[in-house]
């Protein structure tokens, strides 16, 4: 391993450390009874994970199914299910009865996953997930980050802002 390869790998490794920190602190920080949103992500379920570790009974507000079973199968946690069309192929909940669900609660922290950055805003391509997080993000205290979205090159139309981080 030459020099470069090592600095790297030296970097990473402190970066991955710091932001497993922020969210220890974070997740310390969830109180009993709190509403919580997810967006379907890998690091939701550690997070799921941790507060169910932790004993810390939270209600789980989120429009991924997959969330939705995780959830139900793995904790005793509430969940809070919309009115809602259910999509299979994408595992989604969609639909009005989704934002009017979701707007009726205030939400400690939405976990928020973003396929698209440009600036310090997010971007989503999907115009129903867009509009469901930008509700949950418009209900949430606060609004964390899950992912590294990549960022927008070109400017195109076909990107519909969820808001800034």
């Amino acid at each position: 391993m030459d020099n470069a390869q090592y600095n790297l790998r030296k970097t990473v490794k402190r970066d991955l450390s710091s932001i497993k920190k922020y969210f220890e602190q974070v997740t310390k920080s969830i109180q009993w009874d709190d509403i919580i949103a997810f967006d379907n992500h890998p690091f939701a379920y550690k997070i799921i994970d941790e507060l169910y570790k932790s004993n810390t009974k939270v209600s789980v507000i989120s429009y991924s199914t997959d969330i939705i079973r995780y959830v139900s199968k793995s904790t005793d946690f509430n969940i809070i299910i919309p009115n809602a069309l259910v999509d299979s192929a994408s595992h989604m909940l969609l639909g009005n009865g989704v934002v009017e669900t979701f707007s009726k609660y205030q939400i400690r922290f939405y976990f928020v996953s973003a396929p698209f950055m440009n600036k310090d805003t997010l971007y989503q391509t999907a115009p129903a997930v867009a509009e469901i997080q930008n509700t949950l993000k418009d209900c949430a205290h606060n609004v964390l980050l899950m992912n590294r979205p990549d960022p927008i090159i070109e400017d195109d139309e076909q990107y519909i802002e969820i808001g800034e981080f």
